[in-house]
């Protein structure tokens, strides 16, 4: 008796988006597909990207990625162009954290001028966050849109500055990472709001919020998996591609906590709770991973290179 394989078909395909590269860099196109992860059937003709962040401002870093980082370089420019070829990561994600009062309070020129500085090192795509504090926001997102010598991702807009960060988008061909809280109608809603004030949809990316493992993961990957369900059943506002930044990862104190021999070596600990995260994360449907660790890079990208059939 011949049992037949079960094939499921979906009426919808993801947007393709294409993250711009600079002179001498490579494009990275993600997005594109027309099913799940993991499954044999539907078109998959971008690979999930995966990039890696590098943070300026005052803090302190986990054993794990102090470790990574050592002899690397201080200055972003410097750090952010070894770690790049080092990893092989495809596209960058520069946290301006710095600008942040409680990490360094740096002023929003500085904050603009490490943007043009490390974009000018590093050729590969880009995506840039601000520091997380709005006031402090509302000013840098305009200063790095006008800085930024090339087409990048500002990331990120919300239902509160959404106007803001797309209105210096728009401005300077820019595109924009629209970020909602593990919340799936509140990211279509994001998303409908950009295109509202004429964001095209192929310059947006989806950022649902990525709790680490042992850190929400769980709620992630529902929202995550949901979000490529509508999107693939038809939803055109939801039919994007997905990045998932992984940093909250090294929250969860298995990552952190050199104290408890008994979990084993905090410098592998913490690459491996990273690690896992991102596992879950491209199960679900993610299309980009933002990592921390050089490391994982390099075995991620060795794994997402190999057709998942």
């Amino acid at each position: 008796m011949t049992v037949a394989n079960p094939q499921q078909t979906f009426p919808g395909r993801i947007m393709e988006v294409t993250l711009p590269a600079g002179e001498g860099g490579r494009s990275v196109s993600v997005g594109g597909q027309t099913a799940l992860p993991l499954l044999p059937e539907g078109e998959r003709p971008n690979a999930a990207a995966i990039g890696i962040e590098i943070r300026t401002g005052d803090e302190d870093l986990p054993p794990s990625l102090s470790h990574a980082f050592g002899g690397k370089g201080t200055d972003p420019a410097v750090l952010a162009g070894n770690l790049v070829e080092e990893s092989g990561a495809q596209f960058l994600f520069l946290s301006l954290a710095g600008c942040h009062p409680d990490l360094g309070g740096h002023a929003v020129s500085r904050g603009a001028g490490i943007v043009r500085d490390v974009l000018q090192a590093v050729p590969c795509p880009a995506i840039v966050g601000g520091c997380g504090e709005e006031e402090t926001d509302a000013l840098l997102f305009p200063a790095v849109a006008e800085a930024a010598q090339r087409p990048v991702f500002l990331s990120y807009a919300d239902e509160k500055n959404y106007r803001l960060v797309a209105g210096a988008a728009l401005a300077y061909g820019h595109g924009v990472v629209a970020w909602s809280p593990i919340d799936i109608n509140m990211a279509k809603q994001a998303n409908l709001l950009l295109g509202d004030i004429g964001v095209p949809p192929h310059r947006v990316l989806i950022d649902p919020l990525t709790g680490g493992l042992g850190y929400g993961l769980e709620y992630t990957y529902s929202i995550v998996e949901r979000i490529r369900l509508a999107g693939l059943s038809g939803d055109a506002a939801l039919a994007r591609p997905i990045l998932c930044h992984l940093g909250d990862s090294w929250k969860a104190r298995e990552a952190l906590d050199s104290a408890e021999e008994s979990w084993g070596d905090v410098i592998a600990r913490g690459r491996r709770w990273e690690e896992a995260t991102a596992w879950a994360c491209l199960a679900a449907g993610a299309d980009l991973l933002v990592c921390r660790h050089p490391d994982n890079v390099r075995t991620l990208r060795g794994m997402v290179g190999a057709p998942w059939r």
